[in-house]
């Protein structure tokens, strides 16, 4: 195998640099309002001002707290001195837990969400896309989850990824829509905190050939000064940035995935929904896991037993959660470009049926012993 000379994805850029003569224009709300929140609710925007009414009733509907925290829209619109649909629609709301930046010039997704992360003022950030929900309980629930992960993490806590459920938007059939979230919202209500948690690591991507975690859009939280310490989204590693983010912060910081959903995740209307997507994604994927394998003696030698496999696996998963909202057409041979090769299909079975299952249960048992510690733990105020 030739040596590896792509990206290094752990260089620990800073990214907010790469945008700091961008000026983030403080259009609407008091930050005198809500004095030193301990959270930050941080929605990034861009010309959905319809969407993002929704995503911004899901937060100011949360349920009481005894902490401060207020809510930070960042609207990636490049400013031009006029008052647009999302800034009329924030002073419609008129909430004062609210501030709405919006930028001078537009951005990339990533380089935005940098730019919420450095405006929000909470010592933790969590994250809205604005066509997403959260569940009424998000905040008061990660509080409790952080609480009780700091207590009892190795290292300081660097982020919480969550779960989403997941559900497909028509704007023409918008009431069958409202029924299925306020159904699934009180179910979600109705459950205890949970402190099931699955602890994220680089042995992640070896044995699943994925990151791990969820995408940072349906409440995933974000502990601010340590990813200004890693340098942010980097958006120049493309669609998988934001999971790469959860990679880096590994080297110095705990991260954690909880197993039950904290948000809602709009499928229909997003760019995960184009052709491109899939394909992107498949990409990726095989690109950061040939950083991966290049690391040192192990990890080559693991790659060279399990490259096409894991491939294989990552590709066909990433088509069959496509095919479950939207129907295609695509097969494996689609993307041939990226690796045509296909594994040896013993090493394939091994990898698959049992590898997969041994580091499933592995995490199983790790998310039962959370959660009996949790039950042990006097701290925790249910």
């Amino acid at each position: 195998m030739n040596k590896y000379t792509g990206i290094n994805y752990e260089k620990n850029e800073n990214c907010f640099a790469k945008t700091a003569h961008i000026e983030s224009h403080l259009l609407y709300g008091d930050p005198n309002a809500i004095p030193d929140p301990l959270f930050t609710i941080f929605i990034p925007t861009f010309s959905r001002a319809d969407l993002l009414k929704d995503a911004l009733k899901s937060v100011i509907h949360q349920q009481h707290v005894t902490f401060p925290w207020d809510i930070i829209v960042v609207d990636n619109e490049a400013y031009d001195g006029q008052a647009n649909e999302t800034e009329k629609l924030i002073r419609k709301i008129d909430n004062p837990r609210i501030l709405y930046y919006r930028n001078s010039e537009h951005m990339r997704p990533g380089d935005n969400f940098n730019r919420g992360i450095l405006l929000s003022r909470g010592k933790w950030v969590m994250m809205l896309h604005d066509d997403d929900l959260l569940i009424a309980n998000s905040l008061k629930n990660m509080e409790r989850v952080i609480g009780f992960l700091e207590r009892h993490a190795k290292k300081p806590l660097g982020a919480v990824s969550v779960r989403y459920h997941q559900f497909s938007y028509d704007p023409k059939h918008k009431d069958a829509f409202r029924g299925e979230i306020l159904g699934a919202q009180d179910y979600y209500m109705n459950q205890p905190t949970n402190y099931g948690l699955i602890q994220l690591t680089h042995n992640n991507v070896l044995f699943t050939g994925h990151i791990g975690g969820d995408i940072p859009s349906n409440g995933a939280t974000y502990n601010r000064a340590a990813v200004l310490d890693v340098g942010g989204f980097n958006d120049d590693f493309g669609i998988s940035a934001d999971l790469i983010l959860y990679y880096c912060l590994e080297n110095k910081y705990d991260v954690y995935s909880t197993i039950v959903p904290f948000g809602f995740y709009r499928w229909g209307i997003n760019t995960m929904s184009k052709p491109e997507s899939a394909y992107n994604t498949i990409k990726a994927g095989y690109d950061f896991r040939e950083y991966v394998y290049s690391k040192n003696i192990f990890t080559r030698s693991w790659g060279k037993l399990f490259r096409y496999s894991q491939h294989r696996k990552f590709a066909l998963d990433v088509l069959q959660q496509r095919k479950k909202s939207i129907k295609t057409h695509l097969t494996l041979r689609d993307y041939d470009s990226i690796c045509s090769k296909e594994p040896n299909r013993h090493q394939y079975a091994f990898y698959a049926m049992t590898m997969r299952h041994v580091y499933d249960f592995v995490k199983g048992r790790q998310v039962d012993r959370l959660y009996k510690k949790s039950l042990k733990d006097k701290e925790i105020h249910v």
